[in-house]
């Protein structure tokens, strides 16, 4: 992990300061101080190398001395996630930004246990994605959407457990959108609904708990 470097939702150039949670992280957590250099990320493909003019109490002068830009190492990948508890969507989160998927929708399919997400843990999730792009090198930010996407566009897929099911890492493409159903599954007519969307694909000859459904899919996906 690059430990000097630090999010702002803001254009890579001139004078800027750094708030908020990322400012914390960087005067508590790694205790940097005035004349130390630092890097930037944006989530917008942009990586600037600044230094530190002088730190406040809640915020932190920088000035940007030189940014690049650098595109996405994959193609697009979308994961159109089911709602699970808190703790499954953020591994999912977490794992699948360093996998590299570009946007995540999260809806409520009809067996989800839990239907909608408070305002913290919605958060909690962003806090969450963007660690982990700092994490693994990235420089664009997925998006996280909120409900079923209205068009699917690219290679469209669903985790399909039926014996007719073909593996996902045999007819698996990119660019491509992966659907993954909840802990209890999909029922009868969203899985005719995703096949009239895409194709059902089987992700492994055992059954998977969601999550490690929708890592697996995203990973396979990546290789390809």
């Amino acid at each position: 992990m690059p430990h000097d470097r630090f999010y702002i939702d803001a254009s890579l150039e001139g004078s800027l300061s750094l708030e908020g949670d990322e400012f914390y992280h960087l005067s508590r957590v790694m205790r940097k101080r005035a004349s130390d250099a630092i890097e930037l990320v944006n989530g917008r493909h942009q990586l600037a190398l600044a230094t530190i003019d002088a730190i406040h109490k809640s915020s932190a002068e920088l000035s940007i001395l030189k940014t690049e830009e650098r595109k996405p190492l994959l193609p697009p990948l979308t994961l159109v996630q089911a709602l699970l508890k808190p703790t499954s969507l953020e591994l999912i989160i977490q794992k699948g930004t360093e996998l590299g998927v570009s946007t995540f929708y999260i809806y409520p399919a009809t067996r989800s246990e839990k239907k909608e997400l408070s305002d913290n843990q919605k958060k909690r999730l962003t806090h969450i994605l963007i660690g982990a792009m700092k994490q693994c090198g990235r420089l664009d930010l997925p998006e996280v959407k909120w409900g079923f996407p209205e068009k699917l566009s690219d290679n469209v897929y669903f985790g399909d457990l039926s014996d007719e099911a073909e593996s996902l890492s045999k007819i698996g493409k990119a660019p491509a959108t992966l659907i993954i159903g909840p802990e209890k599954g999909f029922t009868e007519d969203e899985i005719q609904k995703y096949k009239a969307k895409g194709q059902g694909a089987s992700l492994g000859p055992y059954t998977l708990r969601a999550e490690t459904a929708a890592l697996a899919g995203i990973a396979i996906l990546a290789s390809k």
